[in-house]
């Protein structure tokens, strides 16, 4: 072996550097990362590392500036720019990660991560209608069945099941809701004739999860299993046609005394009555009822989750925020949609905990027709009168109820109940702690409780010594 191939051989590389930033040895791998850039400055996967863990220490510019040398140095591997783009956002500067994510689709259109982060970008520059079309097309790459979203060039989801987290795993609260929900399409004939195949599967996997105490428990799906259920699990089988409604806010409410009973409410609580036009609220209900986008298993199973980035996009959603930010100026002000999301709870049970939102205002709304809700004083939302304080961070008020319980009962001051009714909507601060009542609704899937979540602008809080968070920060766990 002659000497500079020796040499060459012994010189590290950037390979290594990653391996060991993977296997969590960030000063190693950026030890390994300097010096491969000290024989070659030109070598792009040895900036990448550097830049991740600059990142992880919370050297953000340096980050930046590795993450920009190494997109410059590999112009077209796409993952760089994905990279770029969400350390932009994770920044604040929205018009940057922008165009590394559409720099990103411009080398790899089928990237789930850029489509999504792209939406992420637009949102937060007030561009709603450009992010839900960017959510929408990750979405349906993520999402995608034979009966929904496949790739129009393959003819086949795009995504193996058996590589990602959400279709590997499963709980038996999640796959009774699925089980409930395509026997309720099935009834209303909305479903392809060859998914009552799929349904039987579907049955009998759930067969074998049992009745443990904990519906919501996740197991890992076996071979079998997803051999079984693959092709309809955690994917979009049937989606109802997006109906515009306009307009989508009750024309007949009053505005303005709204606004005036928000601006003179303490705790800064309104409730209104009929928010939605009808139109507008059977379109919402049907869309929830039918549409296959539960994919969150929350709270040991007491809940599901849908949300704007996968597939809550419906444009009765999109037409509500921008009228409520319209017509409720006086309460939104300049503040934007930041999140968007809707949970579906079984017939009883525990309601969401004590919790906080990242927000500035809260609007809370329920779409459940009143015959499913024997008990609405019981079942509804109490909001109390105590903030979260400015020096919280996301995981204080939204991951850790017991902290919570003790900061309510020290104040002791009463909260505003709430009771249940369809079509009702609680706007409120969202920095105060609130919990949803327990959950008390007549048998059926038609029947399950199902309340909407907007939140607008950002909470108000001191950094503290810590990154300042963004309200996209992931909703209630």
């Amino acid at each position: 072996m002659t000497g500079s191939r020796a040499a060459a051989e012994r010189r590290p590389d950037s390979r290594a550097a990653f391996a060991a930033y993977q296997a969590g040895r960030g000063a190693e791998a950026e030890a390994i990362g300097r010096a491969v850039l000290a024989h070659d400055p030109r070598d792009a996967g040895a900036h990448y590392v550097c830049g991740l863990v600059a990142a992880d220490r919370g050297a953000l510019e340096r980050a930046r500036r590795a993450f920009e040398t190494a997109a410059a140095l590999a112009p077209d591997k796409a993952s760089l720019h994905v990279t770029l783009g969400t350390h932009a956002l994770k920044q604040g500067d929205d018009a940057a990660a922008e165009s590394a994510f559409r720099r990103a689709l411009a080398l790899a259109p089928g990237s789930v991560a850029a489509h999504t982060n792209l939406g992420v970008a637009c949102k937060r520059q007030g561009r709603l209608a450009d992010a839900v079309r960017s959510f929408h097309a990750g979405h349906a790459l993520y999402r995608g069945s034979a009966w929904w979203g496949i790739d129009p060039a393959s003819g086949t989801a795009l995504l193996d099941p058996a590589q990602h987290e959400t279709f590997r795993s499963a709980s038996r609260a999640k796959l009774a809701h699925d089980l409930a929900q395509l026997d309720y399409l099935l009834e209303m004939d909305q479903l392809a004739p060859d998914l009552a195949g799929a349904r039987e599967n579907l049955a009998r996997v759930l067969a074998g999860f049992g009745s443990e105490e904990r519906p919501g428990a996740p197991r890992t799906l076996t071979a079998e299993e997803r051999r079984l259920i693959g092709p309809i699990y955690n994917r979009v089988i049937h989606r109802p046609p997006d109906q515009a409604v306009s307009p989508v806010i009750n024309p007949d409410l009053d505005c303005t005394a709204i606004e005036r009973r928000y601006r003179e409410a303490s705790p800064a609580v309104v409730v209104v009555d009929d928010l939605l036009s009808p139109h507008a609220l059977a379109a919402l209900q049907r869309f929830c009822r039918e549409a296959t986008i539960w994919f969150d298993c929350k709270e040991h199973g007491l809940y599901l989750g849908a949300y704007l980035h996968d597939g809550f996009d419906h444009p009765v959603l999109v037409a509500l925020a921008a009228e409520l930010e319209q017509r409720l100026e006086g309460i939104m002000g300049r503040h934007r949609l930041s999140q968007m999301w809707a949970f579906s709870y079984g017939q009883a049970g525990a309601g969401t905990r004590k919790h906080a939102d990242k927000a500035a205002v809260n609007l809370n709304l329920w779409i459940t027709p009143d015959s499913a809700c024997p008990e609405p004083e019981a079942t509804g939302l109490t909001v109390f009168d105590v903030a979260a304080p400015p020096d919280w961070g996301f995981a204080d008020y939204n991951l850790d109820p017991a902290r919570l319980e003790r900061l309510v009962a020290a104040e002791g001051r009463a909260p505003v109940r709430v009771p249940y009714r369809c079509n009702r909507a609680a706007i409120f601060d969202s920095s105060l702690i609130h919990e949803s009542g327990g959950v008390r609704f007549r048998s059926g899937y038609a029947n399950r409780r199902i309340n909407l979540t907007l939140l607008f602008g950002e909470r108000a809080e001191q950094e503290a010594g810590r990154p300042q968070e963004r309200a996209d920060a992931e909703p209630l766990a």
